[in-house]
């Protein structure tokens, strides 16, 4: 290790804020993590029951970044294992694989089709202001009112004309991960579903464990390097003076950064600092881990659920991605519903069970309720950045404000406000890292 550079804080020990650790802790830098929660791994840390366990829903790495590739390799070493992506989406009392194939024409009602089919050679532009009118303009009105508005409005809990357009670029980038997979309009849409092209989209995933075996290995290897990781711990206090920070406290200790990378909510950062708060908002996650008697009913590792009639968005199903995350004849089910930190959802999940197992009733991911063993409910805060119409010029305006202090980095989805993958994550601090490194040099 070269020579101390100065002391880093790390607000949040997830991916973004465990890869800055470990390679500025690699240079020399004294890595101080504050996390607050139990264990590492943020948005991506996983839960263990007995023999069962889970992830905050359907977690890999899958990057089309050689150097990222090369790191996940590297942080994971023998322990991943390479697996094939099976995921689908519940549409017309059926599941169809996602992204869609040709198999789906024959699967939907005659008159979708046509409407579809009309759409292709009468749709006008609309001045695309938000989501609605992007998603009309790209894939027409019946697949937006059949698919796109229905999950969107469950998922957000906002009206699809107040969701920001680039929440649309943003989201199918996401949930169709691979570029190869062409779905930025309809006529792409179709042709994919009529001439799919052979792509098969492989990703890595730990061979033992959960996907938080990432988080680990880089918490361990910090702590090596001489870094300190403090769970359950939140900072309580800011001092500042002119534009920089002095001093941070937790738990009656005072830390004197040389720099500060902020992974956590960019509102708490905001409100420790008594600056203006901001309207930014972000959407929070209610997973139900049921422990399940029984193989897995369907193929997919994960599912979209987008009918108003159903009340979870999505499931993912962890023996799929490793067969070590149940006991042998059983399985497990991680359900997700999207809500708003204190509202009905999140003061009283325990409300919502029975939805959530008629549900799966309904899309026969359980035959009969008898099959679950035991259900865990799991509060997952700040889990997406809510991109409604005006959220640019909120982000703007706090960013503008963050910007005055010297050696505050914002970094990862919830610190950037930014809806992204780990590898987006991952090579994000790449390119911090490098300017942080570019700068010293020549300081």
């Amino acid at each position: 290790m070269e020579d101390s550079r100065g002391q880093v804080i790390i607000v949040g020990a997830g991916v973004s804020g465990l890869t800055a650790g470990y390679l500025l802790a690699r240079k020399g830098f004294k890595i101080v993590v504050i996390e607050k929660e139990d264990r590492v791994g943020g948005l991506a840390r996983s839960f263990y029951y007995d023999n069962f366990f889970f992830d905050i829903g359907p977690h890999r790495f899958h990057t089309d970044d050689k150097a990222v590739q090369a790191f996940v390799e590297e942080v994971l070493g023998e322990n991943k294992i390479v697996l094939p992506r099976s995921s689908g989406v519940w549409m017309f009392e059926g599941y169809h694989d996602w992204p869609l194939n040709w198999e789906i024409i024959f699967k939907l009602p005659p008159l979708v089709i046509i409407k579809i089919i009309f759409d292709l050679f009468t749709r006008s532009t609309i001045k695309e202001n938000n989501f609605e009118d992007y998603i009309i303009n790209k894939y027409g009105r019946t697949l937006y009112n059949v698919f796109f508005k229905p999950y969107t409005e469950k998922f957000l809990k906002i009206p699809c004309n107040q969701v920001h357009r680039n929440w649309a670029e943003t989201g199918i980038d996401r949930a169709v991960i691979d570029k190869k997979v062409k779905m930025g309009n309809l006529r792409e849409v179709i042709k994919t579903s009529l001439f799919p092209r052979s792509v098969k989209t492989n990703f890595l995933y730990p061979a033992n464990g959960g996907i938080d075996m990432f988080s680990n290995n880089l918490a361990e290897a910090i702590k090596k390097q001489g870094g300190e990781i403090h769970l359950k711990t939140t900072i309580d206090k800011i001092e500042t003076e002119a534009s920089s920070i002095r001093n941070m406290y937790y738990q009656n200790t005072c830390l004197h950064p040389d720099m500060v990378i902020w992974t956590a909510p960019l509102t708490a950062l905001l409100n420790l600092l008594h600056l203006d708060p901001s309207p930014i908002r972000y959407l929070s996650t209610i997973i139900f881990n049921m422990e399940i008697t029984g193989d897995p009913a369907i193929k997919y590792q994960w599912c979209y659920f987008g009918q108003q009639d159903t009340t979870i968005n999505r499931i993912s199903i962890p023996v799929l991605f490793s067969p070590l995350a149940a006991p042998h004849g059983e399985t497990g089910i991680c359900v997700e519903i999207t809500c708003f930190e204190g509202d009905n959802s999140w003061n009283n999940p325990e409300s919502f069970v029975q939805d959530v197992i008629n549900d799966l009733l309904k899309v026969r991911v359980i035959k009969r309720s008898e099959e679950i063993k035991k259900i865990h409910i799991e509060k997952i805060p700040n889990t997406y950045p809510v991109y409604d119409t005006a959220y640019l010029a909120d982000l703007d305006s706090a960013l503008e404000q963050v910007g005055r202090f010297k050696k505050l980095k914002l970094l990862g989805r919830t610190g950037t406000f930014w809806y992204n993958n780990m590898d987006h994550s991952i090579a994000m601090t790449f390119s911090m890292v490098k300017d942080i490194l570019q700068a010293g040099r020549t300081a």
